[in-house]
């Protein structure tokens, strides 16, 4: 909010004509201002006297040539004399200060938060099966040889499944007798199901060795899921149906409130010393036709070419800017509270575990 001012203090102008000592009133022209890459400031601001680079530098008279030969189209609107007498002025310039009390306003915000909660009921439900371990299951065999035609390989799966992956594969394919499982491949595991068992002692695997990682029939029990790991005494159900759903925090109070405190309260403030008066000359605007000679480096010769011409500007003008600086005599706040709101997705799951049949 903008508070209203309850008083104003005015810091009064200087007039820095007569702030000037009197001896840089009138200083000699060739010795103050010729320098054209530091032009002297104060050195307008009465008359001065023409140094002899008026009529020996090249370069300077080639830039009063300029400013006295305007083109006939600029005659009716620019002198040069009158131009530079503009030019060369001064202008001083102060600043005042307006001091203002107010009271200030704070904004105490609180966010709650709120939560709405969203069930996902596109989940498919998963199938995962328990097999029935038999009484001459052959588990845990290697060989060097695979024969797909003896053993009846089955080349409708792919083959890159881990060990827990292709028993449940060969147990979804009811002719799946057996599978083989090989981790040493370049793609990492691989998976093959085969329609023949391995028989007693793997009688139908080429070259077998027994307490191996490689042959399994599908009722063997080493890479079953945790869920089917019951008791091997009594087999599992035909069919269980096991709830997993996801574990999502409901919280009892639908909302939760989270204060951010306000800003430090503000100190009093003074009004501060006032800025330096200075002195700076005008920016007269060039006349169309010396346009090109706008930018510092092509027009630092204008200032002592029209020094050269004339031997006084005109009055130093004055400028003043005034500053509001505000004293804070006490504040207040107000609280401002802001929703934001939380989805909370559930997603109930159900996993039907069935018993496979040896």
């Amino acid at each position: 909010m903008s508070p209203s001012p309850s008083f104003f203090v005015i810091v009064a102008l200087v007039d820095l004509v007569h702030a000037i000592p009197l001896d840089q009133k009138h200083q000699a022209r060739q010795a103050s201002i010729w320098n054209p890459l530091s032009p002297c400031a104060s050195c307008f601001r009465s008359s001065w006297t023409q140094g002899p680079e008026c009529t020996t530098n090249t370069i300077l008279q080639s830039t009063i040539s300029r400013v006295l030969n305007p083109p006939a189209s600029e005659t009716s609107t620019y002198t040069p004399t009158k131009w530079c007498t503009d030019y060369l002025r001064q202008t001083d310039w102060a600043t005042s200060y307006a001091t203002s009390s107010g009271v200030s306003t704070y904004t105490s915000w609180t966010i709650t938060h709120l939560f709405v909660t969203v069930t996902d009921l596109d989940h498919p439900t998963s199938t995962m099966f328990c097999p029935i371990p038999s009484s001459g299951m052959e588990c845990g065999w290697d060989s060097n040889t695979v024969a797909p035609i003896e053993q009846g390989e089955d080349w409708s799966i792919e083959h890159y499944y881990n060990p827990e992956e292709c028993q449940q594969v060969c147990l979804e394919h009811k002719l799946c007798r057996a599978y083989r499982i090989d981790g040493n491949t370049q793609n990492g595991w691989s998976c093959e199901i085969f329609n023949v068992g391995l028989g007693r002692n793997a009688s139908n695997v080429i070259n077998p060795t027994a307490s191996g990682s490689q042959w399994w029939d599908r009722n063997c029990l080493a890479h079953i899921p945790t869920a089917c790991r019951q008791s091997t005494r009594t087999p599992p159900p035909i069919s269980t149906t096991i709830s997993d759903p996801a574990i999502v925090t409901d919280p009892t109070d639908p909302t939760a409130t989270t204060s951010t405190p306000a800003s430090a309260r503000p100190t009093i403030t003074t009004a501060p010393t006032a800025v330096p008066r200075g002195l700076s000359k005008r920016d007269a605007p060039l006349p169309p036709y010396m346009s090109d000679l706008s930018y510092f480096w092509s027009g630092m010769y204008l200032t002592p070419a029209c020094s050269c011409l004339i031997s006084s500007a005109l009055p130093p003008a004055k400028s003043t800017s005034t500053r509001t600086v505000t004293s804070w005599t006490a504040s207040t706040t107000v609280s401002t509270t802001y929703e934001d709101w939380f989805t909370v997705t559930t997603t109930p799951r159900e996993t039907t575990v069935y018993s496979s049949i040896n």
